[in-house]
């Protein structure tokens, strides 16, 4: 029997209330210059308190050395295994998508369905050098997200493929998402992202036969967005990746019984939390203390929460130790304000580790603090990188915790007589 099967059979349904509070990127390395790490840097007097009255420890997210992205470490920290779901990051930005456009209009009530193919986009700049076409800006100057919505709502209008409906997902800045709907369409293709300037775009690519005729689709789809966008000033071609068809996932409710609800301001943690069926709550702004105020509101509503914070995540990926070590502090005392709120489980968690100094994930464990009322503490004074793996809860796989956290909930009965 798998796994999850059997958690499924365990399950006992209770009024317990738990937390998932999740720094994305939480993990980092020592500052050449002092020696700390982020963690250790930063002045974190409650999270600290918190850490030394947990069960504190690293999270795996998929085997020793293999570097998460966010999609499977998130999914992986909600239980998932990774080996028996795949969720390509188009799925993602779809999901989390606020709003969609069809045929030029906005769309309602447009959800994923099976056989769907979703993908990310980038607007970008391509420009001739020599005898060939070059992307001189992959993110087009970072358009303003006005404008960039004008854009996109401009190819939903004039993109057609026969037998096919396309829906364009305006995002920040030059981001967008794109959902392509028809027969015989299937994952498997290769990104035309360079992932560099200077150089040609590059054509998406099957990656089996069967993938061939969605292959060929997707390039036409491309090739029809650089003629309509040709007279556009930046954003004048699209960059697709993250190629790929939603898998069929149980969600959190028919796994484990719980109501789960998830905080979040960027659109693909929205969108994994709505893939394992969590109702995503409205926030009234980027800021952090509004998270927590929408936290505080819908306390009584669900079983299980979890709160995403973005930005420890987007300082690293710019090498900015001293931002990141930021978040932390402004968060500390918002997070204090939660231990209040009467939660029964709390996690204090990441879905990967995202240092600095690389600028980019890693495959570092994930520091992680765990408390409930009953559980077995020690081992820990404060919370960073490397005081935690001293702590009772040890190294373990991502996919571990939320099984913990519902046990500390007591809602697993006993296995066996």
């Amino acid at each position: 029997m798998e796994r999850i099967n059997l958690l499924q059979e365990l399950v006992v349904k209770n009024q317990s209330k738990i937390l998932f509070w999740v720094f994305d990127g939480i993990g980092g390395l020592p500052h050449p210059e002092t020696g700390k790490t982020e963690l250790e840097t930063a002045n974190i007097p409650a999270i600290d308190a918190f850490a030394r009255s947990a069960s504190c420890g690293g999270l795996v997210p998929h085997g020793a050395g293999v570097t998460p992205g966010s999609g499977p470490g998130h999914l992986s920290l909600f239980g998932y295994p990774l080996d028996q779901f795949d969720l390509p990051r188009g799925v993602l930005e779809v999901l989390g998508a606020e709003d969609v456009f069809f045929n030029g209009e906005l769309a309602s009530d447009v959800s994923i369905r099976a056989g769907d193919l979703a993908m990310r986009g980038n607007f970008a700049t391509l420009e001739k050098r020599g005898d060939q076409q070059v992307i001189s800006d992959r993110r087009a100057n970072k358009i303003a997200t006005a404008e960039s919505r004008r854009v996109c709502q401009k190819l939903s209008r004039e993109l057609s493929v026969e037998g096919y409906e396309i829906y364009v997902y305006p995002g920040k800045e030059h981001r967008f998402a794109l959902l392509l709907r028809g027969p015989g369409l299937v994952g498997g293709l290769s990104d035309a992202d360079p992932q560099k300037s200077g150089v040609p775009p590059k054509p998406v690519e099957a990656e089996s036969p069967e993938a061939e005729r969605s292959a060929s689709i997707v390039n036409e789809i491309i090739a029809q967005a650089t003629r309509i966008l040709a007279e556009e000033p930046e954003a004048n071609t699209v960059l697709l990746r993250g190629i790929g068809a939603a898998p069929s996932i149980p969600t959190l409710e028919e796994l484990y019984g719980i109501r789960a609800a998830a905080i979040a301001t960027y659109p693909m943690y929205k969108g994994i939390a709505r893939l394992v069926g969590m109702d995503v709550l409205e926030v009234g702004s980027m800021e952090h203390a509004d998270e927590v105020e929408t936290l505080e509101a819908a306390f009584d509503q669900y079983d299980f929460f979890y709160l995403h914070i973005k930005e420890t995540d987007g300082f690293a990926h710019v090498f900015d130790f001293d931002g990141k070590v930021g978040v932390f502090e402004s968060c500390d005392p918002l997070f204090k304000k939660v231990t209040e709120m009467g939660f029964d489980v709390i996690a204090l968690t990441g879905d990967h580790c995202t240092p600095a100094i690389l600028g980019d994930h890693s495959w570092h464990p994930i520091p992680t603090a765990l408390w409930s009322k009953t559980v077995l503490s020690g081992g820990v004074e404060a919370f960073n990188e490397r005081e935690v793996l001293g702590g009772t809860l040890g190294l373990r796989a991502s996919r571990d915790l939320l099984p913990l956290a519902l046990a500390e909930a007591r809602r697993f009965n006993k296995f066996g007589a």
